[in-house]
């Protein structure tokens, strides 16, 4: 605590920050494949190295929504080859179309996500995470950041880069937490990255609504585990081998 209170008083700009807006944000995450031996060469230069998904952060001063952005990265090949724009899709489990609301008064989580079709409110509570500031900075869109690094499930390694410039305890997907809005992030050493691409700063454009979420079945998030695991196995045995469920590993968000 004495190193937040230390950290916020350096920062005079502080004081002048807006409390509501927009962050925009390019996620990249690593695809961790393991390939069945005698897999044919042409089918291993298919698979994605990683998968790209511009995302939107609306905000205010108490309520968030984290989505996908309307506009999302144009994948590098011929865009005549249906063929295998098909097959990364099936290889990346299909688009990532999840959303995160958070409530900072109530301090629950709802994301929303999606299962083979199938919908789930995943409800939980706002996560505590033991946040240690280690005094780097450094500048990210004109913006003083500090880095601020914590561990989960006692092998996950967060660092994360927030700004005291806008005074939200809140930042992408479920993070959060830290004196300031979090602009980048580093989860499982490069395995998930996210970065701020755009700030936009005061009152929200009525069509940027934060609204709760509710079309899905609301499950805890041990349940949704649960359901997860059941549906990638049953996956596995009607695929015979095809495509996505063999070695994929991906960390979520």
């Amino acid at each position: 605590m004495k190193q937040i209170i230390f950290a916020i008083l350096f920062f005079p700009l502080y004081l002048s920050a807006q409390e509501s807006g927009t962050i925009s944000y390019l996620q990249t995450q690593k695809v961790n494949f393991t390939p069945r031996p005698g897999m044919p060469k042409e089918i291993l230069d298919r698979i994605p190295k990683e998968r790209k998904v511009n995302k939107t952060l609306v905000f205010n001063h108490s309520e968030s929504i984290y989505k996908n952005s309307a506009i999302q990265p144009q994948e590098n090949e011929d865009i005549d080859d249906e063929r295998r724009q098909r097959f990364r899709r099936r290889m990346m489990g299909g688009r990532d179309n999840g959303e995160s609301y958070k409530n900072l008064v109530s301090g629950q989580i709802i994301d929303k996500r999606d299962i083979m079709g199938k919908e789930f409110l995943v409800n939980d509570a706002i996560v505590d995470y033991q946040w240690k500031i280690t005094g780097n900075k450094k500048q990210l869109l004109n913006y003083m950041v500090m880095e601020a690094q914590t561990v989960i499930d006692d092998t996950i390694s967060i660092s994360a880069w927030f700004t005291p410039q806008i005074p939200i305890q809140n930042g992408p997907s479920r993070y959060g937490g830290l004196p300031g809005l979090i602009l980048e992030m580093d989860i499982d050493n490069g395995d998930n990255v996210i970065v701020a691409t755009r700030v936009a700063l005061g009152e929200l454009d009525p069509s940027l609504t934060i609204t709760e979420p509710k079309k899905g079945k609301t499950v805890t998030r041990e349940e949704f585990n649960t359901i997860r695991r059941e549906k990638m196995e049953e996956r596995r045995e009607q695929g015979g081998g095809r495509g996505a469920g063999r070695g994929f590993r991906s960390r979520g968000n």
